[in-house]
């Protein structure tokens, strides 16, 4: 068993681990910071699928009781509704308008910020995990891959539940291998505990957990062989190590999700996201050849994730693990419970994103971090050169994760926001066409935003202005719809507006190939992300008039 990476007597290498640890945070927390703004004021922010405060606060407004529902389980808003709630407070007693702007955008900062601190609690967490698995030298350059990974830097500022979700499932493997070392029951009821606040987190975390009691269950079986060879298996199942956790697992999992006061909006919550307007439309042909190309898509997301050095490096340090699987017997462990996320959701749903793929990115990356430890040994051969090319992949990774940030800051709607205040009259009517999310910040003027725009919708409301966006366009709608109809007529100029102003920030270094993002109609090389609603190219036409 691999001994806690600080509980060493030479103090010297303990000040070296606590500096280098120290160091990759705080790096990873000013790249993460920059961009926390992006959006800002808003009253739903850019970030598609954020947990604005405005959710939280209708949930406050209902106890989170008599119905309340959403598409997200509720964990995470109680976390939010404690840290909004001295603002609320002071809204009841007429103190303050917590729907003020300026209220508002603070609530939307704390809650980004809370983000922010979590990403340093699973990378903390990923520490001790990598340490435990493999040793501390390969734990520090895993955090290097994750610090420098597209979807960490990107959601590690939102205020989406990804990053919440992974600290608690992060934690469930650490008591995980725990309980397969040492068979303590304080680690069984840690390991149900966190399960349940995972799920209670995010739904999909349910997928982690359906394979991964199997192993514990064997594993104790086989443990308690050793000390009587004469136990049987329903023994073992009805030790108190096992009842009790899972009355822990299913306790914690019924009283979060407060199913004595409601129960209704917890079987409302149920129904959206099975078989509601949260249901993932399948991507693939639902058989196996649809299964192996969704495969290959998780590879390219992967890829696309990391970087292609960083993705090779850590491909390479998989196979090596799995090349010497007994050596690491922790590690194959650890790999039941991504299996089971995979099989029993990505396979479900039939639809690979970036951020569905952060559970085996940060898994990977451990094996990366393996791959450039044993690399960059201190008895390798040639070992300044390997040091200097591992530097030089870690500069490119960086730059290419860095690349969001930058396109983040310098996001077009703040350009488009300006020529439109200098340009559109007080008085115009301005049509928002698409998700409001994607467009410019709009409630300054007379405006309107429909999502499913139609030539009747523009005869009827006869706009000044029409804004488009890349981000939700006619890419979205089948050919001879009324809604593809109306992008088509539009940029065909066959209505009568004409172009006004188009704009999408460019830098002059891409570090990855934006086109990927991009373009949905070619399934090989799209990459399924929310990284495409950053920078979107705004079009702008006015209304020509006799």
């Amino acid at each position: 068993m691999n001994q806690n990476p600080f509980n060493s007597t030479n103090n010297p290498d303990r000040l070296k681990i606590a500096i280098a640890l120290s160091a990759i945070v705080g790096v990873s927390l000013i790249i993460n910071i920059i961009g926390i703004n992006w959006g800002l004021p808003s009253t739903i922010g850019w970030a598609p699928d954020e947990l604005i405060p405005l959710r939280v606060l209708e949930g406050l407004e209902k106890g989170f009781s008599n119905g309340w529902y959403y598409k997200y389980p509720p964990f995470h808003f109680y976390i939010l509704a404690l840290l909004y709630s001295p603002f609320w407070i002071l809204h009841q007693f007429q103190i303050v308008d917590i729907y003020s702007s300026e209220i508002y955008t603070i609530l939307f900062y704390l809650g980004r910020g809370l983000t922010l601190l979590i990403s340093v609690g699973l990378l903390l967490v990923l520490y001790f995990l990598a340490s435990k698995v493999f040793d501390r030298a390969s734990a520090l350059f895993s955090l290097l891959i994750i610090i420098v990974s597209c979807p960490f830097v990107y959601y590690s500022k939102t205020l989406n539940l990804d990053i919440p979700y992974l600290f608690w499932f992060s934690l469930s493997l650490f008591f995980y291998l725990r309980i397969l070392e040492r068979q303590q029951l304080r680690d069984y009821l840690l390991f149900s505990l966190m399960a349940a606040i995972a799920v209670a987190t995010k739904d999909q975390a349910y997928a982690f957990y359906l394979l991964t009691p199997l192993v514990i269950i064997w594993q104790h079986y086989r443990y308690l062989k050793q000390v009587d060879p004469d136990i049987r298996f329903k023994d073992a199942l009805l030790d108190r190590k096992i009842v009790y956790s899972l009355w822990v697992g299913f306790g914690v999992f019924f009283l979060l999700h407060n199913l004595i006061f409601n129960l209704e909006g917890f079987f409302k919550h149920v129904n959206l996201i099975t078989s509601g307007s949260a249901q993932i439309r399948p991507r693939y042909e639902q058989n196996l050849w649809g299964q192996l190309k969704m495969f290959r898509q998780s590879l390219i997301h992967l890829r696309f994730s990391l970087g292609w050095g960083l993705y090779f490096i850590s491909i390479l340090g998989f196979l090596k693990v799995v090349s010497k699987i007994r050596k690491y017997r922790l590690f194959a462990f650890l790999l039941v419970p991504l299996v089971s996320y995979y099989l029993f959701y990505i396979c479900i749903v039939w639809y690979s994103n970036i951020r569905y793929l952060m559970p085996i990115l940060l898994i990977l990356s451990l094996c990366g971090g393996k791959f450039i430890a044993e690399f960059l040994g201190r008895r390798s051969p040639y070992l300044a050169v390997k040091a200097l090319a591992i530097i030089a992949i870690f500069i490119y990774s960086f730059s290419y994760s860095f690349t969001l940030n930058i396109l983040m800051v310098n996001d077009s709607r703040y350009r488009v926001e300006t020529w439109m205040n200098e340009n559109i009259e007080a008085n115009a009517l301005v049509l928002g066409a698409g998700d409001r999310k994607y467009l410019p910040r709009l409630e300054p003027y007379r405006s309107q935003v429909i999502t499913e725009p139609t030539l009747e919708t523009v005869t009827n409301l006869d706009p000044d202005y029409i804004v488009l966006t890349s981000a939700y366009d006619i890419r979205r709608f089948e050919s001879g719809t009324p809604e593809y109809q109306f992008f088509a007529e539009l940029q065909d100029r066959k209505l009568p507006y004409r172009l006004q102003f188009r704009y999408q920030y460019r830098p002059q270094w891409y570090f990855f190939n934006r086109q990927e993002l991009e373009y949905r109609n070619v399934d090989d090389r799209y990459i399924y992300s929310n990284f495409d609603k950053i920078d979107p190219e705004i079009t702008i036409f006015q209304k020509v008039r006799e």
